[in-house]
């Protein structure tokens, strides 16, 4: 559980022994992770009447829609012989094992069990069951104990304009993502390659920064030069909210984008990047943009996965200049970038700089939540307010 408090201020060195990339159950990292709403899938891609599999967290669930059109997380097995439960079928807001035919509803409960003399539902017979609702495009459950925090984790957008989704399988430990999202510096060398953030001018000059926690989690300040300062949220324990540029063949239509980027672990070496951003098209301009976004999701299917693409660089195969038609080349140069750090990274290699003060002080707020969770104490209460990023240059 969490308890109001504060930190603010208080300077400490960072424990080498703490392990920021566990994510899995009974872990310092899995636990707090476990406190929050976490998105699982991508509503549109889930289909009423479908079930599937899905690895969070280190765990395997079963995501499925039911007729009604209502999302559900429920265990992985069902509780009979112990069989998938995604292998079956979607019976009205039910789920039914394809082995024997045991039925269950999105609270888990057994509903109906064929061939046994007892029929209607057991009350001692079940699966476990966890909170899901939808937002922004978006599937969320909560997997930690006792009752769900608040729904939403952050805001609506607002009426005008589209929302977009992505979802994209990275091949690394979530915090190495979570820790190149605060370090802009990057930006002039990792995406020199697709030019996407040339509008930040990051390229002529390198950004001063200036982290410090909030609390909701970190704001990060960056200013090149006299110019304007850019500021970035950071929603512990997994979310940033930025502007930022598009994908090549949208940013002709709706502008930069105000984004929501949340890094779900599946395994501690990889996850899943969910981007949930705002586009502000008019009515007028919508068919352009459905027409632009249309065709450059046909362009993602058609093309390999970052994933993949990523793996083969590092593999040597060819160079990141041997893909830059790719639409997801921005992503593809973060995971060559991230996952060539290691699947999971060895930080008692480093040796951090000036413009690593982001990640110094991210690691300060991580350190002693992880401690505490370690040693049974309360973590603190992270709450998001709302309060816009801002895009600046």
């Amino acid at each position: 559980m969490n308890v109001s408090a504060s930190r603010f201020g208080k300077q400490r060195t960072i424990d080498q022994s703490i392990d920021f990339a566990s994510a899995g159950p009974g872990t310092p990292g899995g636990t707090f992770l476990r406190q929050f709403w976490q998105p699982v899938h991508l509503s549109a891609t889930l289909k009423a009447g479908t079930a599937k599999p899905i690895t969070i967290m280190g765990e395997k669930f079963t995501l499925y829609r039911g007729e009604t059109g209502t999302a559900h997380v429920v265990g992985y097995r069902c509780a009979h012989r112990s069989t998938q439960l995604s292998t079956g079928w979607v019976r009205g807001d039910n789920i039914q094992c394809m082995y024997h035919g045991w039925t269950f509803d999105g609270g888990g409960r057994c509903v109906a069990r064929p061939g046994e003399r007892i029929f209607g539902p057991v009350d001692n017979v079940g699966v476990p069951a966890y909170p899901t609702r939808e937002h922004l495009g978006l599937v969320y459950a909560y997997f930690g104990p006792g009752d769900a925090p608040a729904f939403p984790p952050f805001p609506d957008f607002g009426p005008e304009g589209v929302v977009e989704n992505f979802a994209h399988d990275f091949p690394c430990n979530w915090f190495q993502t979570y820790e190149n999202q605060i370090d802009e510096v990057h930006i002039a060398f990792v995406h020199s390659f697709s030019g996407s953030h040339q509008a930040l001018g990051r390229e002529l000059k390198l950004p001063d920064t200036n982290a410090y926690e909030t609390p909701y989690g970190m704001v990060r300040e960056t200013r090149s030069g006299d110019g304007p300062m850019r500021s970035t949220l950071y929603l512990l324990p997994n979310t940033m909210r930025i502007i930022i540029p598009t994908f090549n063949g949208l940013n002709h239509i709706g502008g930069w984008r105000d984004s929501f980027l949340t890094l779900v672990p599946t395994e501690d070496e990889s996850h899943i990047l969910f981007m949930t951003q705002h586009a502000k098209v008019s009515a007028g301009e919508r068919p352009k943009w459905q027409e632009a976004w249309d065709a450059f999701n046909a362009r993602i299917a058609a093309s390999p996965t970052p994933r993949a693409v990523a793996r083969d660089v590092l593999d040597g195969k060819y160079t990141i200049n041997d893909v830059l038609d790719h639409p997801l080349l921005l992503v593809i140069e973060d995971a060559v970038a991230q996952q060539g750090q290691g699947e999971i990274v060895d930080r008692s290699l480093e040796r951090l700089g000036r413009t690593d003060v982001g990640i110094v002080n991210m690691r300060r707020v991580f350190e002693p939540e992880l401690r505490a969770i370690a040693e049974g104490r309360p973590t603190l209460n992270w709450v998001y307010s709302g309060e816009p990023a801002v895009r600046g240059f």
